[in-house]
Formats: C-alpha cells, sequence, structure tokens
C-alpha cells in the first residue's frame, strides 16, 4: 500500500513545476543552497506526537465504498472498447479508394527544397488524419497545408504540392521556405474500433500476441487486476478520510510543517540546476507570483502533515516498530526506482534543515504499516458486489 503522505509530497513537488512562479535572482539562490547545506547539520526536529493527536476512533471503523469492484461482463466490455480504442490501431479500408476531406491515409512522403530531399523531411509507413492535419490518433499538427492536397487523390497515385513553412519555424534553413511533398499513398485506413475489428494479424503486430484470444485473455487479467487496485486504493483513501475525521491534531509543528515545505522545494530546486538554472529564476519567467504559489502548497503540506502525524500516534499507540529487514526492502525500492544506487546518496538528498532522509523514510515506513493496521481492521461495506 503507497504511503499517503509521500506519495503527497513526491505528488506537490512535480505540480509544483507548473503552477508555482516566483522572484529570485542567482545571488539569493546561491546563498540559500550554502544556508542549505550548514542547516543540515542542525539538530533534528523533536515532538511528542502524544501531545499533537487525540486519537479517537480507528480500529473497527466502518466506510463504505460506491466504486465497481466487481467483474462483469458489461464491465468487460467496455474496458476491452476503452483499450482497443486508445491504442489507435488503423488497417487499410479496401471498400476506400479515394482521399475525402476526413480521410485517414496511409503514405509515404519525401520533403524536397530545389529538387534535394531535406534533412527529417522524409518518412514511410505515416497514418495521416487529413481533416486534423496530424498523425492519426494524435491532435499535434503538421505545418499548415501538409494534407489538405491529398484530397481527391486516390490510392497508388504519387502526389506532389508546394508547402510554406511557417517564419517562426524552429530550423532556420527552413523557416518561411516553399518547398514540395512528395507523396505515395499507399492506403486509405479505418480504425480498429471493437473487438469484431480484431484478426490474429493485427493482434501479433500491434499487441505481440499470436491469437486474438490470447489478447483477449490478457486484457481480461489486466482489468480484474484494475478491479483489485481500484478496491484497494478507494478502502485506503476512505479509512483514512474518516480517520482525519475522527482524530484531532491540535497544530501542526511550524519547523516540521517547514521541514516538508523544504524537502518539496528542494526536490524541485535540483531538477532545475541540472539544467543550468534555478527553481525561483525558471518560475519567475513564468510570470506566476513564487510567494502565493508556495503559500498555496505550504497549506496542503499541512494537511497531509496532520493525516501523517495521526498515523504516527497510531503507529505508537499500537507498538508498531520499524522491521530492519522490512524497512530495508520498503526503502530499497523506493530508492531504485528513483534511480538512486545506495541509501547514502538517497538520505542525503531527502535531508532538509532538522530532518534527515532516513528519519523521513523511517517515518515513511511506520505510516505505512499504521496505515495497514488501519484498513486491515476496518469494516467495508459496498453499495456494489466486490470481484471475488
Amino acid at each position: 500500500m503507497k504511503n499517503r503522505f509521500l506519495a503527497f509530497a513526491l505528488a506537490c513537488a512535480m505540480v509544483f513545476t507548473v503552477t508555482a512562479c516566483g522572484k529570485s535572482d542567482s545571488s539569493d539562490s546561491t546563498k540559500k543552497d550554502s544556508k542549505q547545506e550548514s542547516t543540515k547539520e542542525q539538530a533534528e526536529i523533536e515532538y511528542d506526537v502524544n501531545e499533537l493527536v487525540t486519537l479517537g476512533d480507528y480500529k473497527g471503523i466502518e466506510v463504505t465504498l460506491d466504486g465497481e469492484y466487481e467483474y462483469t461482463d458489461e464491465g468487460f466490455d467496455k474496458y476491452v472498447a476503452d483499450t482497443i480504442s486508445e491504442a489507435n490501431i488503423y488497417v487499410e479500408d479496401n471498400s476506400q479508394k479515394e482521399i475525402k476531406e476526413d480521410s485517414i491515409v496511409n503514405v509515404d512522403y519525401v520533403g524536397s527544397k530545389d529538387d534535394v530531399a531535406f534533412e527529417g523531411g522524409s518518412a514511410e509507413d505515416q497514418t495521416l488524419d487529413v481533416a486534423g492535419n496530424c498523425a492519426a490518433g494524435t491532435t499535434q499538427g503538421y505545418i499548415e497545408g501538409f494534407t489538405a492536397g491529398l484530397v481527391g487523390h486516390k490510392v497508388g497515385e504519387e502526389v506532389a504540392y508546394e508547402v510554406t513553412f511557417p517564419e517562426e519555424y524552429g530550423n532556420a534553413d527552413l523557416a518561411g521556405q516553399t518547398v514540395v511533398f512528395t507523396f505515395q499513398v499507399n492506403y486509405i485506413a479505418k480504425p480498429i474500433s471493437s473487438v469484431d475489428d480484431l484478426t490474429d494479424d493485427i493482434v501479433s503486430e500491434k499487441f505481440s500476441y499470436d491469437t486474438v484470444d490470447e489478447y483477449i485473455d490478457s486484457l481480461k487479467e489486466a482489468y480484474n487486476s484494475k478491479l483489485e487496485s481500484n478496491l484497494k486504493s478507494d478502502t485506503e483513501t476512505a479509512v483514512l478520510n474518516t480517520l482525519n475525521n475522527n482524530c484531532k491534531v491540535s497544530k501542526v509543528p511550524e519547523d516540521l510543517l517547514q521541514a516538508r515545505l523544504d524537502l518539496i522545494l528542494e526536490m524541485q530546486d535540483r531538477q532545475y540546476q541540472a539544467y543550468g538554472t534555478t527553481l525561483k529564476d525558471y518560475l519567475t519567467s513564468m510570470g506566476y507570483d513564487y510567494d502565493e504559489e508556495v503559500a498555496k502548497i505550504k497549506a496542503n503540506v499541512e494537511e497531509s502533515t496532520k493525516t501523517e502525524l495521526i498515523l504516527e500516534a497510531i503507529a505508537k499507540a499500537e507498538n508498531i516498530q520499524v522491521d530492519d529487514s522490512a524497512y530495508k526492502e520498503f526503502v530499497t525500492k523506493i530508492y531504485t526506482q528513483m534511480g538512486y544506487s545506495d541509501e547514502t546518496s538517497f538520505y542525503k538528498d531527502f535531508s532538509v534543515s532538522g530532518y534527515g532522509g532516513e528519519k523521513y523514510f523511517k517515518l515513511a515506513y511506520l505510516t505505512e504499516k499504521a496505515s495497514e493496521f488501519c484498513v486491515d481492521n476496518a469494516v467495508v461495506n459496498y453499495t456494489s458486489k466486490v470481484a471475488e
């Protein structure tokens, strides 16, 4: 079961990239980095969780779920249809021979300037959405007029016409230039929209299964796994929501809250430093107000930290301890998934002023175990049947 406060911290860090912004200069960032390196050596934050949290009911709590967790033929059929639709599979439509304004067409093409093919202007076996002026199944358009000249031509024809690149095109050699694209029309295509359209050849080419039956069996397994995952996730969410209602947190220590916020900001700062800038400098250029956005993040972090404190108090009340072997497996899985090769560098990157990385992840382990304890002891009701 994924630890909620850890997951929230990581998610906030990613969201912050596109929502926050601020005022900064490089000298301020340098001073901050230097200060952070020294303050990481300060005494770690201490608090008595029992003084902060008043526990209400957390064992045998009752929750009700209203999702779909049982296998049904109707649900599976919809899952199959959605999966096939999202795969954006197109095959030859032998009944169509002439390109229309709304056709999907498979072509090879070569782009040339002054009768010389230019780099990056040629491709084979491309399925184009003529009306959308884009690759079939996408929304990212080609340069204006790229597909328009195909309308009215037939399968097997070679079609050539001029297209002008926009003045702001990224390649200076082509920006504003008129070139010629020569197309070989291979076939007009149609989308695969249902299981009835599938053949053994299609699933072999597109999904690496020998037969349609094998592919459908794999989807059935994936569908059941999805039902189980949804049930597990929804149960945990309902239990944690009930815990937050039943238990009271008098306050979140300001130094603990600041440590949680610092971790999110430092994670982002390291990412931007890899590109030769800083978080503040980048976000300032996007036109947002840094202080306002940080205040929003801090408010959300305060709520997640309240949940963290409740779970920590439950772990203490139930005498849940860190099992060395289980913790080793827990933390190794996390740091390897994040691209680290050892605990030392991992803990260092997750250390902030007053709170070391090892302490952070050992608490993450304990709160995960406390969450599992509450879920395992909850009474779960369903408005629909549970998948067996």
